[in-house]
């Protein structure tokens, strides 16, 4: 089968533009669906809005702005906002993505989470360390601070098995556990020694969350324990600094982090003394910056980079025999490479509902919104076409 790309015998790009160019030409045998916006400002962060009914052809979504404060022009607002954008979806008549809604925001947006059990309820973390939560509705509610030292903060997860705990991590090497229906402190500890890059609650575990940091540690911990500090349930050293951990929603003891090495690193916390991975997936050329689990299908993993590349992968093609042709473009895992982005990827979302739909957000002003063809995603498309089709 010819590859999707067609581009075999081209000039390899040369450039960022040369590779955008050659993205763009071919995004239409590449993508069942394609869109890119480019926004006012920058964003750090995106995360799609649950949908009620995946059905309707509105999407939403929500981005944080990064504004330079300092910039005094005429009619440029530099101010912060969290905004609410859409997009019709999968209708092809209107593929920009439009803000209609937008609450200012004090600080720069680091990171944000949506509260899993009331999707009104958006929590972010800003340059100060500062987390605060807002009402979709209601607008700004609280802020939660006087814990962190006013450094960045990046770590944010709300709990998906109970209500309104949410944590958070920055810069200080803290991480705290936060009771938002009360908006007050349960526990804080310093454990990590550094930075902490990211943190993650369990999707099965309801206790049990990790975090990842600047020290090169991954530790699970346990919100049980007492009122002083987080149990440590285990720790792992690892070769270099993390930036990013997510927990697998299919499988309790199945995790997976990435960082500096450029590695996506799959974990089972059964075996955490080893410190040996289960496998590590090559096919990032730098640092990892962002990892997430898909919910739609066991086994498929997302990853985003500094080399401005987001990864689809398939842990279950794990050692799959491969032609000479296909092991060139690298391992069986790796199934689909979204090269769509002229400059690094800051953030992006997996669809909670509407599978391979995907969000990105870069360090430029551009946002795309993607899902790849079922000729990528569904292995056995080629099987379910008859006959008849091919001849006409």
């Amino acid at each position: 089968m010819e590859s999707l790309l067609e581009d075999n015998e081209q000039k390899q790009p040369e450039t960022i533009d040369e590779e955008y160019a050659l993205w763009k030409k071919n995004s239409e045998s590449m993508y069942d669906f394609v869109s890119e916006t480019k926004l006012g400002w920058p964003s750090m962060v995106v995360e799609w809005l649950p949908t009620p009914d995946q059905n309707l052809e509105r999407q939403e979504l929500l981005v944080g702005t990064l504004t330079d404060v300092n910039e005094q022009k005429p009619n440029v607002d530099n101010r912060n906002y969290l905004k609410f954008c859409k997009i019709d979806y999968p209708s092809g008549e209107k593929q920009a993505l439009k803000v209609f809604k937008k609450i200012e925001h004090e600080g720069e947006i680091n990171k944000l989470k949506i509260n899993s059990f009331d999707c009104n309820i958006i929590a972010t973390i800003n340059e100060k360390s500062e987390v605060n939560i807002f009402d979709r509705k209601k607008g700004f509610l609280s802020k939660l601070s006087g814990v962190h030292n006013e450094d960045e903060g990046f770590g944010l997860s709300f709990s998906k098995l109970e209500s309104n705990v949410l944590l958070s991590a920055a810069s200080d090497g803290k991480r705290v556990l936060w009771d938002i229906s009360r908006m007050s402190k349960i526990i804080e500890d310093d454990t990590h020694t550094a930075s902490v890059n990211c943190i993650e609650f369990s999707s099965l575990k309801k206790n049990l969350f990790a975090s990842v940091s600047d020290d090169k540690t991954l530790i699970l911990s346990d919100t049980r324990e007492s009122t002083e500090s987080f149990k440590s349930v285990q720790s792992l050293a690892y070769n270099s600094v993390l930036n990013a951990v997510s927990f697998s929603p299919f499988s309790e003891n199945l995790l997976a982090c990435g960082g500096e090495d450029s590695l996506v690193a799959l974990y089972d916390i059964r075996y955490f003394k080893s410190s040996q991975p289960l496998h590590l997936m090559a096919g990032h050329e730098d640092n990892i910056t962002n990892i997430q689990w898909a919910d739609y299908q066991d086994g498929i993993l997302v990853s985003s980079g500094e080399d401005r590349k987001l990864i689809y992968w398939d842990i279950n093609k794990i050692g799959n025999e491969q032609t000479p042709d296909d092991a060139e473009d690298g391992v069986p895992e790796k199934i689909f490479v979204h090269g769509g982005h002229r400059s690094i990827i800051n953030d992006f979302s997996l669809h909670p509902s509407i599978p391979w739909l995907t969000v990105s957000t870069e360090e430029e002003n551009y946002t795309q919104i993607y899902q790849p063809t079922e000729k990528i995603t569904n292995p056995d498309w080629i099987k379910e076409i008859s006959l008849y089709d091919l001849e006409n």
